[in-house]
């Protein structure tokens, strides 16, 4: 397993740990219209799809879908990076990393999410 791979893995935990307890309680229907939802995170070493269903429950797997909410490309050490981090301050100044929002709900979901990816 790559350390894309890996960061993603950790990162998918702590996603879970935030959605699924509002996906059970008063946030329920507003958050469940955003799910399910696919994000691609490609960098020069490969690429990685992070899937995150109905339920709340995230994975990572290698490669890329063709039908994706959200694409983020990126160097692989600067993604490294700010992974392990998750903070932006790891970023480097005028180094941020391509951003594709492909949906509206992708779109929603990133600007919820980006600050526990460290963006």
């Amino acid at each position: 397993m790559d350390r894309t791979h890996l960061l993603l893995t950790k990162l998918c935990e702590d996603i879970e740990k935030q959605l699924k307890p509002k996906l059970h309680g008063s946030m329920e229907a507003l958050i469940g219209g955003y799910l399910p939802q696919v994000w691609v995170f490609e960098t020069e070493t490969g690429a990685c799809r992070v899937f995150i269903d109905t339920e709340g429950y995230a994975r990572v797997s290698a490669g890329a879908d063709r039908d994706r909410d959200v694409t983020l490309r990126w160097r692989f050490e600067a993604l490294a990076k700010v992974l392990e981090s998750r903070n932006r301050d790891s970023i480097e100044p005028g180094d941020y990393p391509d951003v594709v929002v492909h949906t509206d709900k992708g779109r929603a979901a990133f600007n919820y999410l980006k600050k526990e990816i460290g963006l």
